[in-house]
């Protein structure tokens, strides 16, 4: 069995930050993985700070194998694109990870049918991008409010976003581990992404989980524990003792930024991409 724990904590002028990954109280690997920027503490060279989830699927070793990849394609890619545009350069990279994923699966038969999450941020000065596949969530935390700046792929948010069943029936849905779009699955994927970016404030957290955290936690404890811990790594702390606290059925992470320097909050509207 692998680590059970990693995690990483830090802060600049601009925002403090943690994350914590567990493998869990079930699994007898973690899957799941982060990324956080190397640039970070260092002057923006105006690609800002890249940071990012996977939550890998696709039997022993190949969901981890699939995160791994992933974020290590996501952060060469963006880093490398010029002349730099963020959300482009997003996309591109995410399409190039997509691309290094299904590859692998279909040259070597150990990794067939795996698959990753992807959800990543982008700070550049007081303003967030994101892009996102899959069924990890990004949250915008601020005093008493909590909203999910992503949406969530997966078969049961579909039954849920067409009225079928309700939010309570979706939390105990036994197919609520069917996801319907993942990076490396096939050979192109849709990407969910912000074109403009949104502006942050002062005291807001970012938070990026994977589903080993929201299954058991509700929205609402997630809000509550942000605004009772007075720093970022007491609250990944926090959220994923929580989480195993109730079983810990997966591997769980948690990556919380809080911002301390912005200005005025606004959200821009979503536009999704369709194809590569």
């Amino acid at each position: 069995m692998q680590d059970k724990l990693h995690f990483q904590n830090g802060w600049t002028k601009e925002f403090s930050y943690s994350v914590l990954t567990h493998i869990g109280m079930k699994r007898k690997e973690n899957q799941d993985a982060f990324l956080l920027s190397p640039t970070i503490g260092q002057n923006d060279s105006g690609k800002g700070y890249l940071m990012a989830i996977a939550d890998g699927m696709g039997g022993y070793s190949g969901g981890g194998t699939a995160s791994q990849l992933a974020l290590s394609m996501l952060m060469t890619e963006y880093y490398k694109i010029k002349p730099f545009d963020i959300p482009g350069a997003l996309f591109n990279a995410f399409k190039k990870a997509n691309e290094a994923v299904y590859t692998l699966a279909q040259d070597d038969k150990n990794f067939g049918h795996m698959g990753t999450t992807l959800t990543a941020i982008v700070l550049k000065g007081s303003r967030l991008y994101y892009a996102h596949v899959g069924d990890s969530r990004g949250y915008i935390i601020k005093k008493n409010s909590i909203t999910q700046f992503t949406e969530d792929h997966s078969y049961v948010a579909s039954l849920l976003k067409s009225g079928a069943i309700s939010a309570k029936e979706a939390r105990r849905h036994p197919a609520d581990n069917i996801i319907t779009r993942a990076v490396g699955l096939k050979d192109s994927v849709d990407i969910d992404f912000f074109q403009k970016e949104i502006c942050l404030k002062k005291h807001q957290y970012i938070l990026l989980c994977s589903d080993g955290l929201f299954k058991v936690v509700t929205d609402d404890e997630i809000l509550q524990t942000v605004t009772a811990c007075a720093a970022t790594n007491q609250i990944t702390k926090k959220l994923v003792e929580m989480a195993n606290n109730r079983g810990g059925p997966d591997n769980t992470t948690v990556l919380i930024v809080r911002i301390e320097k912005g200005t005025e909050s606004f959200f821009s509207k979503a536009k999704h991409l369709v194809g590569m």
